[in-house]
């Protein structure tokens, strides 16, 4: 798949703009678990996950599981 745009990224796995666009732009490097969730929520592999079998994200999701930031409560 191609690289989502930015909203259709922030939209799609809960992240804000700004971040959404440092990934696809290649300012920030997202952790594993994070790529697997905007894989599952796009179809678009980030690099750090690109070499990676459907079988091995599978497993890896698993082990290490992407948990959203706790939002402010007063925000």
């Amino acid at each position: 798949m191609q690289k989502p745009r930015t909203s259709e990224l922030a939209n799609a796995a809960g992240i804000s703009k700004s971040y959404a666009s440092e990934i696809l732009n290649g300012g920030r490097t997202p952790n594993r678990p994070l790529a697997i969730h905007l894989f599952r929520a796009t179809g678009w592999r980030h690099q750090v996950i690109a070499d990676l079998t459907d079988q091995q994200i599978a497993l890896l999701e698993q082990i290490e599981r992407w948990v959203p930031p706790v939002q402010d409560a007063a925000a």
